[in-house]
């Protein structure tokens, strides 16, 4: 999840990767699910192993897209 979440998180916060964001989002967490990796367990084990150091903040701000994607907002918080 923190993987998926690095990347949904980089490519919405530059100007291209804006106008699909919200489409985007859905896609790779219905591939992330199609894969058979897990959702998180909000136990941070994963940013403490990570070896790119990269943060569990990007988990949250994955979720606060994912929501937004499926009720349908237009505005994706970043």
């Amino acid at each position: 999840m923190l993987f998926t979440a690095a990347k949904v998180s980089h490519l919405a916060q530059i100007p291209q990767g804006k106008v699909e964001a919200a489409s985007r989002v859905q896609r790779m967490i219905a591939q992330h699910d199609a894969e058979g990796f897990g959702r998180c367990s909000n136990i941070t084990a994963c940013e403490a192993q990570c070896p790119k150091a990269i943060s569990v903040e990007h988990i949250a701000r994955l979720n606060r897209q994912y929501i937004g994607a499926s009720l349908g907002s237009e505005k994706v918080e970043i």
